[in-house]
């Protein structure tokens, strides 16, 4: 009897054990295809996110203009030819009047050479545009600036280099667009929208810069353009549940988010397309925004 108690136990702990050993590679298995997720899977992703901006100061002759807004490619990440080509055709898709490109075209740990460039050159250069296509400079981009202003402005991009460009349509009231350069970098102008022509100071202007923060740098002038967009912070890469935002990038403050206001600007931040220090994604897969302009 006692011999069978003895036996029953033994089995009973190799059961024990058994079970845990399961447990544990189901864990580890689990694990292994999130980390596959994360890493290769959700960074070669692609949404759209598509936004209404209703704005009673908008001249009429632009009402329904569609704009599309991409922002960070660090090409050399997650970011190569094959993704960035998906970005393309989707931007291309949208038929878009306007497009931007917020800065960081480049990966920080990226050695540039003349494939590199001519690689994105040949990808960048099929992106269509009904009117304009616009593009800033991003703190990465300062790895070569020079690199990054022959790139953009040889695939008929207005580089915004801390400038403003006029455009009209259908009507004498014109979009001002301004661009300003990274305020990380310590090159950023804001004082160039005071030295706006006469007759376009009082115009309908939309603020190109690379760090959401500009919103906290133009309160502290009287300038207020009546929108903002922007890129850099990624999201965090990481947006976990009631968490939020993890790997938050440099100077971001509390700008984690897509929409702000401040008084009479409204700013869109673009999540953006590659990543950073870790090549990863969770629930926040590359994307590219629409923007339908109204005015009512």
């Amino acid at each position: 009897m006692k011999e069978d108690i003895v036996i029953d136990e033994k089995e009973q702990n190799i059961k024990k054990k058994s079970f845990w050993k399961k447990l544990l590679l189901f864990f580890l298995f689990l694990c292994v295809l999130f980390y596959l997720y994360i890493r290769f899977i959700e960074p070669s992703m692609l949404v759209v996110h598509e936004y209404a901006i209703i704005d009673n100061h908008l001249p009429s002759s632009f009402h329904g203009m569609k704009i599309v807004h991409f922002s960070d490619i660090l090409y050399g990440t997650t970011m190569n030819e094959k993704n960035l080509e998906k970005v393309v055709q989707n931007i291309n898709n949208l038929n878009p009047d306007i497009v931007l490109f917020t800065g960081d075209s480049f990966n920080s740990n990226l050695i540039l050479n003349d494939i590199n460039k001519q690689n994105l050159k040949n990808i960048l250069s099929k992106i269509k545009a009904t009117y304009r296509k616009y593009a800033i400079i991003g703190d990465n981009d300062y790895i070569d600036k020079n690199a990054f202003m022959d790139i953009w402005e040889s695939v008929d991009f207005i580089v915004l280099n801390n400038t403003y460009d006029v455009f009209y349509y259908k009507g004498p009231d014109p979009l001002v667009f301004i661009g300003t350069n990274s305020l990380l970098e310590k090159e950023n102008d804001i004082s160039l929208a005071n030295r706006l022509e006469e007759e376009i100071k009082d115009a309908y202007k939309i603020w190109l810069n690379h760090e959401p923060s500009i919103i906290d740098e133009l309160y502290k002038t009287s300038i207020s353009p009546n929108l903002i967009f922007a890129g850099h912070h990624l999201s965090g890469l990481i947006n976990m549940p009631i968490i939020g935002y993890l790997l938050k990038q440099e100077g971001i403050k509390s700008y984690t988010g897509t929409y702000f206001q401040n008084e009479s600007t409204q700013m869109y931040v673009s999540s953006g397309l590659g990543t950073y220090k870790y090549n990863i994604r969770f629930l926040n897969p590359p994307s590219i925004n629409l923007y339908r302009l109204y005015q009512y």
